[in-house]
């Protein structure tokens, strides 16, 4: 039977969709709230960036339990650990009670939370589906996030009329909680193969070995250094509020629409990816998607229709989530075992810089504005998937 149609690698999918659409609802209205509150893109972008902070430091070691220990316990222990977190950040803007800093306050906790998540989650992918169909298991894992998350937004906004409605910042631990119900069924559904390694072994399995062993095979290093251009689209993901707001006049409702955009396309590419994973499972196609989902940004800045702008972050999402979804492909297959929860924790580390992507591009969009930082952010990302595939003869012909 193929694993990706089993009840266990449903719950996975489940639990991880569920988790990811609660990030999608949490940005959406933790962004506008802010934005709202501060008419500041700049503020925006840390408090968006807060939970990227502590992933950067976290996601190593994530990725050393995951190598030692049971990964659906690491999962299961996270997942409750967030509708906590959640709802405390719920509360306190429901309250009124100190909300800005309870929310980065729990923000730095969420973000500890995900860095020993991911790279337990990701792993399981893979314990579950297998190596024969870890495209398939990966892209329907990827179409499940995006549906949830093309109609998180979209519905939440029919409630979300204005930022006195507080209730609504509830839905954030509803969703997680969900979560945590899938997992709990994937805890005691999924059998995990037992770990049978001497104390010698397990003493190896160390951050600065999984370092190591990443610079050493010259494609993980190249895929860790396009991973991390992840900074660049972090530039522009503060500014689509504001282009919400300033310069389409379409509101919250316009915002959430944007990002069911880029949901929907991604949504799509998650499904074309299986379908001709021969076309895309190479460099060349990592440096073309990469090029593409630029060009839409480009057509984003310069939009001043909604429809347009839906359009252009729609391709966007359909390019962006098949680079994401090819290099994590990559990373999963390319390790030996022993190494390939720390090769995944690096992974989660470095995609954190869109964190840090928040917080200069709100700045930016506060100075040059929001035109000149996606030109900015554009060309970035263009120039270093360029330059790495025709400096490295063995990036090119890579091939999953």
């Amino acid at each position: 039977m193929n694993p990706v149609l089993s009840k266990t690698f449903t719950y996975l999918m489940l639990a991880n969709g569920f988790a990811f659409s609660g990030w999608v609802i949490r940005n959406y209205l933790i962004n506008w709230w802010v934005l709202e509150k501060t008419n500041s893109t700049t503020i925006v972008g840390l408090v968006a960036a807060s939970p990227t902070l502590t992933v950067l430091l976290i996601a190593p070691l994530g990725g050393q339990l995951a190598d030692k220990y049971s990964r659906k316990k690491i999962f299961l222990s996270v997942r409750i650990v967030s509708v906590f977190l959640f709802f405390i950040v719920a509360l306190s803007i429901h309250l009124d009670f100190y909300a800005l800093p309870i929310v980065v306050l729990c923000f730095f906790g969420i973000g500890i939370q995900a860095g020993f998540e991911v790279p337990a989650a990701r792993n399981l992918i893979l314990d579950v589906a297998t190596f024969k169909f870890l495209t398939l298991g990966n892209s329907i894992m990827e179409f499940v996030n995006q549906v949830l998350s093309t109609a998180g937004p979209p519905i939440i906004a029919i409630f979300f009329t204005s930022i006195e409605d507080t209730f609504i910042f509830f839905s954030m631990p509803a969703v997680h909680l969900l979560s945590v119900v899938f997992a709990i069924l994937f805890y005691l559904g999924f059998k995990e193969t037992r770990k049978e390694e001497s104390k010698e072994d397990a003493s190896k399995k160390t951050l600065m070995d999984g370092v190591s062993y990443s610079y050493k095979f010259i494609n993980i290093r190249i895929l860790l250094i396009l991973t991390s251009t992840i900074l660049f689209w972090g530039l522009t993901q503060p500014l689509i509020p504001k282009i919400s707001k300033d310069i389409l006049n379409t509101g919250s409702t316009g915002y959430a629409i944007l990002l069911s955009a880029g949901a929907l396309g991604a949504m799509v590419g998650s499904v074309v990816l299986p379908l001709a994973q021969n076309l895309f499972r190479n460099s060349k196609a990592i440096v073309m998607c990469i090029t593409g989902y630029s060009l839409t940004l480009i057509g984003l800045a310069l939009s001043k229709s909604i429809i347009l702008s839906g359009i252009f972050l729609g391709l966007g999402g359909f390019f962006h989530v098949i680079w994401f979804t090819v290099i994590i492909i990559l990373l999963q297959t390319l390790p030996d075992d022993k190494h390939k929860g720390r090769v995944v924790g690096l992974f989660f580390t470095f995609i954190q810089l869109y964190g840090l992507g928040f917080i200069i591009g709100g700045a930016l969009g506060d100075t040059i504005g929001v035109n000149p930082t996606i030109f900015i952010g554009s060309a970035c990302l263009i120039i270093v998937h360029v330059a790495c595939y025709l400096i490295s003869p063995s990036f090119r012909s890579l091939r999953s």
